[in-house]
C-alpha cells in the first residue's frame, strides 16, 4: 500500500500526487481566491495545495461514519465537523452507497438503529440502517432509498 502523506506538506515542495502518489504533476492555473492549481498527468486529477474547507480532509468519511455509529444527529454531527448538512448528506449516501450488503443469518439477535434523512425536499427520504450482532460485536450496514 501506498504511503500516507500529511496534508501539511505543500504540493510544490514535495512534488506529489494526493491523489495517486505520482511525481508527474504540473501546475494547471488558479483558482477565484488566487490559490495554486495542480494537475497529474498521469490519474488526470486537478488539486490545489490547501483547501480551505474541511470536508475536503482525507479522514472526514471515517469521522462520519464514527459520528454516525454514536448517535449523533445530521446537524450536530455538521456542527462537529463544520461542514454544510447537505454536504453531510451527500457523503453519508456516498459512503452507503459503497457499502456491500451483508448477509444476515436467521435465527439470530440484533440491536438495530434507523436514521431517515431528506435529500434536497421531503419528497426525497432516505434510510441509513444500521444493525449490530450482539454476539460478534459486528456493524451490519445497510441504505434504503425509498420513493413515494
Amino acid at each position: 500500500m501506498t504511503e500516507d502523506h500529511s496534508s501539511c506538506i505543500r504540493v510544490s515542495d514535495t512534488g506529489i500526487c494526493k491523489n495517486c502518489y505520482s511525481k508527474n504533476i504540473i501546475k494547471n492555473g488558479t483558482t477565484k481566491t488566487k490559490k495554486q492549481q495542480y494537475i497529474c498527468k498521469s490519474c488526470n486529477k486537478r488539486f490545489i495545495e490547501f483547501y480551505s474547507y474541511k470536508a475536503y480532509y482525507k479522514n472526514i468519511n471515517s469521522q462520519i461514519i464514527q459520528l454516525t455509529k454514536e448517535g449523533l444527529g445530521i446537524r450536530s454531527t455538521a456542527r462537529v465537523l463544520n461542514i454544510s448538512t447537505t454536504t453531510l448528506l451527500r457523503r453519508i449516501t456516498k459512503i452507503a452507497d459503497n457499502i456491500n450488503q451483508p448477509t444476515i443469518c436467521k435465527y439470530q439477535s440484533y440491536e438495530l438503529d434507523e436514521m431517515r434523512f431528506f435529500i434536497r425536499k421531503k419528497s426525497n427520504p432516505q434510510w441509513l440502517v444500521y444493525a449490530i450482532d450482539k454476539k460478534s460485536k459486528a456493524t451490519i450496514y445497510n441504505f434504503i432509498p425509498l420513493s413515494f
